[in-house]
């Protein structure tokens, strides 16, 4: 019986990696995360002062974040003053589903009732944390639509709401302001395509496995922007878990093929190198909404995000021609030996 030959460890590595890029977006590809923007929201008062109740914003304006002490109870009414959350005395937090409120908040441009929907009906509570602190996607926080306000611009209010709260028995009143900033400067991302497209060049040229290191340095700092990004917002927000898994792989990849191009196992080595480009390079176009937006929904300052998110998408484009054109050269090469061969036979 014919068996097949062991996987060398390189080659066992490449086949681990692809199986990954195939599951990776499966976890939160539909999760409607905070992104980009160019809005600001603040807490401005709380009217009466409630020095129990902690009130901020996350993502510049897309979710509406509530931390409040044990021992005290609140209650956050919906769009249509009904019971839409409420944080018990001992940290419990529960959703009541049979709220518009629960629908319409869950995407931040709002989702349609259901077909049937009824306004009165009985809450439904659902335990959704247990530590006092709960996130969600207010509207009254933020612009709701996709078109810029009418008569505004780049320094202006754009909206001011009240967030109503009821704390143990009493009204409270959250009034929270949204302003339009100013678009960031450009000069982040010109420095980090232009760092993309230099270590490119560096891979064209170089055929040595030193040429392969800018690319793992490049994939280590994203996979660094991409996880402090993720842990900078809060579970129910819905991180993207493709926001450090991508450039992960990518450094995998890089380091796995600066080992195959040691040994001398260029098809391995150039697959391995085009792998890590394919994930820059999408990691890369995943975050191009960041380069213009003011607010990024990151605890990272806003210069490095932009200039290696600009990075991996110049370098990682730059990395994935480069592989290609290497894996391709590998694999037609010994197609045309024998041809060469045969050729100079019979002259």
């Amino acid at each position: 019986m014919h068996t097949c030959p062991p996987m060398r460890p390189v080659t066992r590595i490449m086949v681990l990696l692809l199986a990954f890029v195939g599951a990776t977006p499966a976890s939160a590809a539909w999760a409607d995360a905070a992104g980009p923007t160019d809005y600001r929201t603040r807490v401005v008062s709380i009217e009466p002062a409630t020095p129990t109740v902690h009130p901020s914003i996350v993502g510049g304006d897309s979710f509406l974040l509530l931390r409040v002490d044990r021992g005290t109870e609140v209650q956050v009414l919906g769009y249509r003053s009904e019971p839409y959350l409420r944080f018990l005395p001992d940290g419990t937090v529960q959703e009541n589903r049979s709220s518009a409120s629960y629908y319409v908040s869950r995407s931040r441009l709002g989702e349609a009732l259901p077909a049937g929907f009824v306004d009165d009906a009985p809450p439904d509570w659902h335990t959704v944390a247990s530590d006092g602190t709960y996130a969600w996607h207010d509207h009254r926080t933020h612009w709701m639509t996709d078109g810029r306000p009418p008569g505004k611009q780049p320094g202006d209010v754009v909206l001011q709401q009240t967030v109503p709260l009821v704390v143990d028995g009493v009204e409270v009143a959250v009034v929270v302001q949204s302003v339009w900033m100013e678009a960031p400067s450009s000069l982040a991302v010109w420095v980090g395509g232009f760092a993309g497209v230099t270590i490119g060049v560096v891979l064209a040229r170089g055929r040595r496995w030193v040429a392969l290191l800018p690319v793992v340095d490049l994939a280590v700092l994203a996979a660094v922007v991409g996880a402090w990004q993720y842990r900078s917002l809060p579970a129910e927000t819905g991180p993207r878990t493709v926001w450090w898994l991508l450039p992960a792989i990518a450094v995998a990849a890089a380091v796995a093929a600066i080992v195959a191009r040691r040994r001398r196992t260029e098809l391995v080595a150039n697959a391995l190198l085009l792998l890590a480009g394919c994930n820059l390079l999408v990691w890369g176009w995943l975050r191009r909404g960041e380069f213009d937006a003011a607010i990024l929904a990151t605890d990272a300052p806003g210069w490095l995000d932009r200039a290696v998110s600009a990075a991996a998408l110049c370098g990682g484009a730059a990395t994935t021609m480069v592989g290609l054109w290497a894996l391709l050269r590998v694999i037609v090469r010994p197609a045309s030996a024998p041809t060469t061969a045969a050729t100079s036979a019979t002259s």
